[in-house]
């Protein structure tokens, strides 16, 4: 009996060595990953900016609310910059497009854009039908510095 006793405590304890062994060797530390550059804390909101200049640096967020037609087959798309490494989309949310009660008939399309590199680049958003000529245009200079 104790030969057993003697036994079922030493198969206990490999096991126990064992397990706390593979619990080191298995953890793994890793860091946050940081997308892009760095944000500087600073939200630019440039939605009354239309046809005008925007000054930024690299980090910055900018934010824009752009307003347009519930049910109406209208939408904003973005039509500049297309290409390049100058912006990185941090949200986009779009309230009332399905529900015209929500916001009156209307809804409204919030774009948090964050600026990565420095360089002059034309923001651009259309609104209207899908291919079809815009009905209205926002339009800002951006200068990153």
């Amino acid at each position: 009996m104790k030969k057993i006793f003697l036994s079922l405590t030493i198969l206990f304890l490999v096991f126990s060595l064992s397990a706390c062994f593979k619990k080191e060797a298995e953890e793994v530390v890793s860091t946050p990953k940081v997308e892009g550059t760095v944000e500087t804390g600073l939200v630019l909101d440039v939605t009354e900016k239309n046809d005008q200049t925007v000054e930024t640096t690299p980090g910055d967020v900018l934010y824009l609310k752009l307003v347009g037609e519930a049910n109406s087959n209208r939408q904003w798309t973005v039509t500049s910059p297309t290409s390049g490494d100058f912006l990185l989309l941090k949200d986009h949310q779009v309230i009332g497009l399905t529900d015209p009660e929500v916001l009156g008939g209307q809804f409204t399309d919030e774009w948090w854009l964050k600026i990565e590199n420095k360089g002059e680049f034309d923001l651009q958003f259309s609104y209207g039908e899908p291919n079809k000529k815009a009905e209205k245009i926002f339009k800002a200079k951006v200068i990153s510095q």
